[in-house]
């Protein structure tokens, strides 16, 4: 993690681990074959116990006037993995990830609404998955009052486009 804040993920070699762990080749290749299987590891994670933050993704889960945007919370409130989310090199990675942990559910809550094929749901919800990466990356920095505006404005919005489905 402390690598990934400081360099891109296609920067970083397993020298560079060994190093910053302050660990030989040899125990680093006991644990790991190479550096995806690390980052997959860092996601496993990051990402333990929050399958029902990640249904939510695209409001599906909302029942009243905010969706709280549970995963906007969870990189807020968890800096150490805002360098894992955030890595340009990795927003695919990031994005498959966290589709294989919620988007089932998320399809699950809104198919019942929509006539979405189940490809344009996953659209959808990689389009919503997106965006909220990308606000939370652009304003992880403001104050909590800044962000509950912000958060507010798109819930808005949000709300209008999942009612519409």
């Amino acid at each position: 993690m402390s690598l990934l804040s400081k360099k891109e993920y296609t920067e970083i070699t397993v020298s560079a681990i060994c190093r910053e762990a302050e660990i030989s080749r040899g125990t680093f290749y006991l644990h790991y074959r190479n550096i995806p299987e690390v980052i997959d590891a860092l996601f496993d994670k990051a990402l333990g116990g929050t399958h029902s933050m990640l249904a939510q993704i695209g409001c599906a889960a909302m029942k009243d006037e905010r969706c709280a945007y549970p995963l906007c919370h969870f990189l807020r409130e968890n800096t150490k993995y805002q360098s894992l989310f955030f890595s340009d090199s990795l927003r695919s990675l990031v994005i498959d990830r966290i589709a294989a942990h919620g988007f089932h559910h998320f399809a699950e809550h809104v198919k019942h609404q929509s006539t979405y094929s189940e490809e344009e749901l996953f659209s959808l919800f990689c389009f919503q998955l997106s965006g909220c990466l990308t606000v939370i990356k652009h304003y992880r920095n403001i104050s909590d009052e800044a962000w509950t505006g912000i958060q507010c404005t798109i819930d808005k919005l949000l709300k209008v486009g999942f009612q519409g489905l």
